[in-house]
């Protein structure tokens, strides 16, 4: 080979090995960029599908991480002051350093379940952040320190309205603890009745679902009707939802008539229809069909045949309720399976299919 040749040749394998060295550098970088992308992904991944954490809308700070604040040595005597109420201790604990939000926030959460107001105050003016997770603790503290407790909270920011995760407000809740005064100051303090929880559950920091019938229908299941009546006079909208069916449907405390047959007494059985009168006179329809993900009798009557109750049976029938239609099993109501049922139902389904010719003919 002349030297012209091996020239020739050795600048061949030159170019050769710089193609490499450059195909090398380019996989490299792609492989790189994919494995970047695909962490990413995972990273978003996770992150959608983790389950929050009580407190995770409080500001973090570095030694926040849960670990670190349940290992300080200040936490014990922190979370001691505030469930003993001892004002004078913990003005010198909230007064150092480490008292970041999260720590704070520990400490709250015990003042207001256990109904220690003045801890309470001096924490919320340490600047204690109001987790969406800590006006519910109110509900488990003595009932005559709630609304003192609810004060404090609407002092720093809070309103009766400001919701919980996933845009639950407490205004059905306290319904449902049955207290009188609690109830009327929250609508004292315009507590909206259309506000309620995220149907789907969308978004655990987001906002109320502004057409909910959570509150109205909670207060049809206790059967108050001046209870009923005050939603009502707040704004409450029988159309958002179905108190009607809620009311109708009312069982005895510890009874579910899809394990048993349900025979209430009937004082429980009537003590319903007040509210439900209230609720027809207001708009409900005693043949409105409920709107559900769930696998479960769409019509007023088919729930009161279900409840075992008679009178109610008798008063949606009377209100012009259809037995006619078709409902849970596929089948019309008045065909209810009647093994399913008391002997004294009973008798009211076999009234339901003598009348069957003449409701058929009425227009």
């Amino acid at each position: 080979m002349s030297a012209q040749e091996e020239q020739a040749q050795q600048a061949l394998i030159q170019r050769q090995r710089q193609q490499i060295a450059i195909a090398a550098q380019r996989s490299a970088a792609l492989f790189q960029r994919q494995t970047m992308s695909n962490n990413q992904t995972a990273s978003t991944e996770i992150r959608n599908n983790q389950m929050g954490t009580t407190y995770d809308d409080v500001p973090m700070q570095p030694g926040d991480e849960p670990a670190s604040v349940l290992s300080s040595p200040d936490l014990s005597l922190f979370l001691s002051a505030c469930r003993n109420d001892d004002l004078r201790n913990l003005q010198g604990i909230v007064s150092s350093e480490r008292c970041t939000p999260r720590f704070l926030v520990e400490g709250l959460s015990i003042a207001l379940s256990k109904g220690n107001v003045e801890i309470a105050h001096l924490l919320l003016k340490a600047g204690t952040p109001i987790s969406r997770a800590l006006p519910p603790l109110v509900l488990t503290a003595p009932a005559d320190k709630r609304i003192s407790l609810f004060e404090a909270l609407t002092q720093h920011g809070w309103t009766a309205n400001t919701p919980g995760f996933y845009g639950e407000v407490l205004l059905p809740k306290v319904i449902s603890t049955k207290d009188g005064s609690l109830i009327d100051w929250f609508l004292a303090q315009k507590a909206d009745p259309n506000l309620g929880c995220q149907k789907l559950f969308q978004d655990r920091l987001g906002e109320p679902d502004k057409e909910s019938c959570d509150s109205l229908e909670t207060a049809a299941r206790t059967g108050n009707v001046d209870l009923a009546r005050k939603l009502l006079d707040a704004g409450a909208k029988v159309s958002n939802g179905a108190p009607l069916y809620c009311a109708a449907g009312v069982c005895p405390p510890g009874s579910n008539p899809y394990q048993a047959k349900v025979e209430p007494t009937s004082e429980f059985d009537i003590s319903m229809i007040p509210v439900m009168e209230l609720l027809v006179s207001s708009g409900a329809g005693v043949n409105d069909r409920i709107v559900s993900r769930h696998m479960v009798p769409p019509y007023p009557l088919e729930v009161a045949i279900m409840a075992g109750a008679i009178q109610r049976v008798k008063w949606l029938l009377k209100q012009g309720a259809n037995s006619g239609l078709e409902g849970y099993y596929g089948r019309k109501i008045r065909d209810w399976p009647p093994q399913l049922v008391s002997d004294g139902m009973k008798a009211v389904l076999a009234a339901m299919q003598e009348e069957a010719p003449v409701q058929a003919s009425e227009p």
